[in-house]
């Protein structure tokens, strides 16, 4: 798997549109590469900030898109099962590559990236990948 996820890094960008900025941070969607039964999810992190960002934790969730008062909101959260690079802790750029198993979710709920800062700051920046964007994974 490390080798896959090295061969992922060293590709272009190709999902521009999935980013989201906030706090001084801005999270991107490189790729999303499948290799048999897994998918490769290839994440960028940028602090625009002078303060040094510590990652506390990455939370992986599949959730509804749309939230309303009066129905249960559902949630599954998912482990990857590789990780590239264990850093805990970056001054301006971090990326890597996360490995799950193969999983589907219907296209009303959304995949969602959530990474936390350690301290009491709480820096937090939420990535939401749509369905489509999984389906049209590319091959290693």
């Amino acid at each position: 798997m490390a080798r896959f996820a090295l061969l992922a890094l060293q590709r272009k960008p190709r999902f521009n549109s999935v980013t989201t900025k906030g706090q001084g941070m801005r999270a991107r969607l490189n790729n999303i590469y499948t290799v048999g039964d897994y998918f490769f999810i290839d994440l960028s992190l940028r602090n625009d900030t002078n303060i040094p960002y510590t990652v506390d934790q990455i939370r992986f969730k599949i959730e509804d898109k749309k939230v309303v008062k009066a129905t249960n909101f559902q949630q599954v959260e998912l482990q990857p099962s590789f990780q590239l690079y264990d850093t805990g802790h970056f001054k301006r750029q971090y990326r890597n590559v996360f490995v799950f198993r193969k999983f589907t979710f219907p296209e009303e709920k959304v995949f969602n990236i959530e990474v936390a800062e350690e301290q009491i700051s709480g820096r937090t920046i939420s990535l939401k990948i749509d369905y489509s964007d999984i389906l049209h994974a590319d091959t290693l």
